[in-house]
């Protein structure tokens, strides 16, 4: 196999010098020459080396440590050896103190000096992969940033800190809007050379059609009308990482059945082929709905539920950790506004906002700032900039539910909730009949997303998505 060769810069002036390193080291090592100082300047300024020589007395003056100094400021990660004839203790001082990790003299033994190269190349290049291998994990983590300081989220990240590295799979239970990709994507992993393994997404309402079976484990050529090619499932993309389903619930009970041979063997045979083909993959699963509810409904394979339900994770609503709420809108007001453009809520906006008890729950809450900052040019955004359903909140304005790590001990506070449950079935139920079952008309009207509004009357059985008719809760 050919492997690029290591770079190395040599600073001297000495051609001498440059013939007996030549010879040493041109079959390991890509060579570059530097006569002067302004040669150095320019190699290094062009390509990075992991290592350079530099001649303390380049260009007939002993400013060697100069040229270390200059070089280290243009490329910090470089590994710089000070190459002399003297050994003097002053000369030898001031190179190690200008940024040279090492000193060695022109006598010395060829095989002294192939070692040290050899080590300190190892050492920058090391260095340089956990330098971006860090760069990219951070960048995932910015991108995929789980916001907030509540007791409930601390206690999230320490669990899935705890859990990242275990292969069990996960079931993430939560609201919808809570985000449940956002707390999945925590568990991906990276190899140690900083490459990040693979994450795949599905989701599982999609899986219905008589293509499911090709769209997961995938299909040869010719395996059916149309499959021109070899295509990998998704199980197969997902190889050596994670697979997540979103609202695996979703998932028709006929699909649930392939799905669980394959997470108990780890293994798939693509459609029009018979040969198996052993995979690695942690599935990592999302619902709105509980699970044992379902299995008990038999609208979910137990056996299933097993399988997946290893480790459970479950994100709270908003409501329950609305202290966080002035970090996630200023989030918010970053990703929807214009760089450059500075906007803030007021005190009086944030506590409106604290008091709206989020049904749709952070997914809500992006929804909604989006809408202000697209219907105000005000800088600073008052109660008056938010949609009149947050500013007629009915949650209460006492804010004591909201310190950190404190029970809360209210007897009713379980009343209350299920009360604005209640008020909310009854809403939706009254606002689709006034829309005459017109899903987008009334989508605009109560300024809800629609694939939010389908979760929400389906889960109070206002709407039957495949029959586009009233549910038996809609009708009484």
């Amino acid at each position: 196999m050919h492997h690029s060769k290591t770079r190395l810069l040599i600073c001297d002036d000495d051609s001498l010098v440059h013939f007996s390193l030549k010879t040493l080291f041109e079959q390991e090592y890509a060579l570059t020459f530097a006569h002067s100082f302004q040669k150095a300047r320019e190699a290094i300024r062009n390509q990075w080396f992991p290592v350079a020589l530099v001649d303390m007395s380049i260009e007939q003056k002993h400013d060697g440590v100069a040229l270390i100094e200059e070089l280290k400021r243009l490329s910090p990660d470089t590994l710089f050896v000070a190459f002399s004839g003297s050994d003097e203790y002053q000369l030898v001082r001031g190179a190690l103190k200008g940024g040279a990790v090492d000193y060695l003299l022109k006598d010395a033994n060829p095989e002294i000096l192939s070692l040290l190269l050899r080590q300190l190349s190892d050492k920058a290049k090391l260095h340089l992969l956990n330098q971006t291998k860090d760069s990219e994990i951070q960048k995932h983590h910015r991108k995929h940033q789980m916001l907030g300081s509540s007791a409930s989220i601390e206690a999230l990240r320490i669990q899935l800190e705890r859990v990242r590295d275990i292969d069990a799979n996960v079931v993430i239970t939560g609201e919808t809007g809570t985000g449940k990709e956002v707390v999945a994507r925590q568990l991906r992993r990276w190899t140690k050379s900083g490459q990040s393994l693979p994450f795949v997404a599905v989701d599982s309402s999609t899986i219905q059609s008589s293509m499911a079976e090709g769209l997961l484990f995938g299909y040869e050529k010719g395996a059916f009308t149309g499959a021109d090619r070899l295509t990998k499932g998704l199980f197969e993309e997902a190889n050596g990482g994670v697979i997540y389903f979103d609202e695996i619930s979703n998932m028709p009970l006929e699909i649930q059945a392939k799905l669980l041979r394959v997470i108990q063997e780890k293994e798939i045979v693509r459609l029009g082929s018979s040969r198996v083909l052993p995979l690695e993959f942690r599935v990592v699963c999302a619902t709105n709905q509980p699970l044992e509810r379902l299995v008990a409904e038999g609208k979910f394979k137990p056996d299933l539920y097993q399988r997946l339900c290893v480790i459970p994770i479950e994100i709270p609503p908003l409501r329950e950790r609305l202290q966080d709420l002035p970090e996630l809108a200023k989030h918010f007001l970053g990703v929807h506004g214009h760089a450059g453009i500075p906007r803030e809520f007021t005190e009086e906006a944030i506590e409106t906002l604290q008091r709206y008890p989020w049904p749709g729950n952070i997914r809500e809450l992006s929804n909604v700032i989006a809408y202000v900052l697209a219907t105000s040019s005000e800088s600073k955004l008052d109660v008056a900039d938010l949609p009149a359903r947050l500013r007629n909140s009915i949650l209460p304005p006492d804010k004591s539910f909201l310190i950190a790590n404190q029970p809360v001990q209210s007897e009713n506070f379980g009343n209350f909730y299920a009360a604005v449950e209640e008020y909310e079935k009854s809403f939706l139920r009254d606002a689709f009949k006034e829309s005459s079952g017109n899903i987008s008309r009334l989508a605009q009207k109560i300024e809800m997303d629609r694939s939010h509004l389908y979760t929400k009357l389906k889960y109070y059985g206002i709407y039957e998505r495949s029959s586009g008719k009233l549910g038996s809760v809609g009708a009484t």
